[in-house]
C-alpha cells in the first residue's frame, strides 16, 4: 500500500485536530470548515534529502500546505536553535531525538490536552512515547521509534559452537570465551562483543542506562507536584531490592567493565579496537549492540555478511522486560508564525500512514500500537518497540560527558566502579533535580 496515496489522518488525530479548532474558536458550528494553508518552517536532525523528499510528497497530497525543511547536525542542533529563536529568525517547528525535544520544553508550545487526551494518545502510541507527555499536553507528537536489538552474525557463532544468540546478560560468561580469538601476541584477532570502553563503542550510555531499567530502576525520577512544578530525583544508583542487595548503575557499570578488563574471563574488548561497527561489519565481531535501523547500513557496507538481529539481552531474575530506543517526535514552537497551521502538519505528520513513509524513509519503524499488529513486521522488532523505553535526559550533552567521565575515571584505575558510580550521581544530582 502506497502510503503516500493515503490522504487522511487516524482517528485518533483527526478527533484531536477538531476539537482543537473547536476549542479556539477557528472552526465556527455551522459554517464550513478551511483546511488551514500556507508555509512553515522545519528545522530537524534527519538527513536533508530525505525529508525534502518526505515533505515534497506531503505538500502534493495536500495542496496549499507547504513545509521548507532545513537540516542541522544533531550536535550543533540546540545553540542554533536558540540562537535563532532568540532574534526571532526561528522555525515553526522542529523534528528531534526525544532528548532535544526535552531539553527545548520551555519553547514549545504543547499539543492541547484538551484536543488530544492522555489516554487518546497513550492508546494510539507505544509506551516509550509517554516520554513525551507533560500535564499541558504532549511536547511533540512521536513520528518514528528504533527499538536497542542485538545484531549478530550467523557465521562466526556457528563456526565457534555456538547456536544461538543469548538472551540474558549471564550467558556471556559462558559465550564470550568461545567467541573470542586472540593472536600470539595477544591482540584481538576476533572478539564476542563491544562493552567495556568508551569511544569505540557506540551508545554507551543508552547501554548502561537500559541496564539500569532492567534492573527495576530508573536514572531520574520525575513527577509533578501539587503546584504542577515537575520535580526530579536521581535514583540510577538506588537500591532496588530489599535490604540493599542491589545498586543498578554500580552493578551495571561494573558488568559492562568486566568485557574489557583482561583479569575477567569476560575480556574480549579494549579501547584501542576500531569501531564496533567497523568490527561487525569486517566480521570481526560476533555481536553489535546497536539500533535496529543500522541493519540497512551494515547491509550496505558489507552484502556477503551473514548476520540477523534479535532481541537485546535481558537481566535473568527481574520482572522487567526493556531495551533502549531512538524516538524522534514533531513540535510546534512558541514562536511559531502560524499555530493552526503548524498544528495541522504536525498532526498529519505523526499519523500512522504519513508516519509510517517517513520512517521507512529513515531506516526507522512509526511508533503507533496499530502498526504492529501489521502482517509482516518481524517479532524482534514488534516485542523491541514494545519494550523501548528512555528516561528524561532533558540535557543530553552534559549527561553524555558524565557518563564517559565515569567509565573513562573506571577504566584509566583512578577510582573503582562504586566511586564513579558515587560520584556520577553527585553529578547528576547537580544538573537533574532542579527542573
Amino acid at each position: 500500500m502506497n502510503m503516500f496515496k493515503i490522504g487522511i489522518i487516524s482517528v485518533g488525530l483527526m478527533a484531536a485536530l477538531f476539537a482543537m479548532l473547536l476549542f479556539s474558536g477557528r472552526l465556527p458550528i455551522g459554517k464550513t470548515a478551511k483546511t488551514p494553508q500556507g508555509t512553515i518552517t522545519v528545522w530537524g536532525t534527519l538527513p536533508q534529502s530525505e525529508m525534502e523528499n518526505f515533505f515534497f510528497q506531503y505538500s502534493s497530497q495536500f495542496k496549499g500546505q507547504e513545509i521548507k525543511y532545513r537540516f542541522i547536525r544533531e550536535e550543533d542542533f540546540s545553540a542554533t536553535l536558540v540562537d535563532a529563536l532568540a532574534s526571532s529568525q526561528g522555525p515553526d517547528a522542529i523534528i528531534a531525538p526525544y532528548q532535544k525535544i526535552l531539553e527545548q520544553a520551555k519553547r514549545i508550545y504543547p499539543f492541547p490536552v484538551a484536543s488530544f487526551p492522555e489516554k487518546t494518545y497513550r492508546d494510539m502510541y507505544v509506551d516509550g512515547s509517554s516520554i513525551f507527555w507533560t500535564p499541558q499536553g504532549a511536547l511533540a507528537l512521536p513520528v518514528s521509534i528504533e527499538p536497542m536489538v542485538l545484531f549478530f552474525n550467523r557465521t562466526l557463532l556457528a563456526k565457534h559452537g555456538v547456536s544461538l544468540p543469548p538472551e540474558y546478560w549471564d550467558e556471556f560468561n559462558d559465550v564470550t570465551p568461545k567467541l573470542t580469538v586472540k593472536t600470539p601476541q595477544g591482540s584481538f584477532s576476533e572478539s564476542a562483543i563491544a562493552l567495556g570502553a568508551y569511544g569505540n563503542v557506540p551508545y554507551v550510555k543508552d547501554i548502561v542506562t537500559t541496564i539500569i531499567h532492567q534492573l527495576g530502576q530508573v536514572v531520574v525520577f520525575r513527577q509533578i507536584n501539587s503546584e504542577g512544578k515537575a520535580i526530579g530525583t536521581v535514583t540510577a544508583n538506588a537500591p532496588v531490592q530489599e535490604g540493599g542487595d542491589v545498586f543498578p548503575l554500580a552493578t551495571g557499570l561494573r558488568f559492562f567493565m568486566e568485557f574489557s578488563n583482561p583479569e575477567k574471563t569476560r575480556y574480549t574488548w579494549n579501547q584501542f579496537l576500531p569501531n564496533a561497527q567497523d568490527q561487525f561489519v569486517a566480521e570481526k565481531l560476533a555481536l553489535y549492540v546497536g539500533y535496529a535501523g543500522e541493519a540497512k547500513t551494515i547491509r550496505e557496507r558489507n552484502q556477503r555478511i551473514d548476520f540477523d538481529m534479535t532481541m537485546l539481552p535481558q537481566t535473568r531474575g527481574y520482572n522487567t522486560f526493556v531495551t533502549g530506543m531512538k524516538l524522534y517526535g514533531m513540535a510546534t514552537l512558541l514562536q511559531a508564525r502560524n499555530k493552526e497551521l503548524t498544528f495541522v502538519i504536525q498532526s498529519q505528520v505523526a499519523s500512522l500512514p504519513w508516519s509510517t513513509a517517513l520512517a521507512q524513509a529513515i531506516g526507522a519503524t512509526p511508533p503507533h500500537r496499530a502498526y504492529l499488529s501489521t502482517q509482516g513486521i518481524p517479532d524482534t522488532i514488534k516485542r523491541s518497540n514494545l519494550v523501548a523505553r528512555g528516561w528524561y535526559d532533558d540535557k543530553p550533552e552534559e549527561s553524555a560527558s558524565m557518563f564517559e567521565s565515569m567509565i573513562r575515571d573506571v577504566s584509566g584505575g583512578r577510582v573503582d566502579v562504586s566511586q564513579a558510580a558515587t560520584q556520577f550521581v553527585q553529578r547528576l544530582q547537580a544538573k537533574y533535580t532542579n527542573f
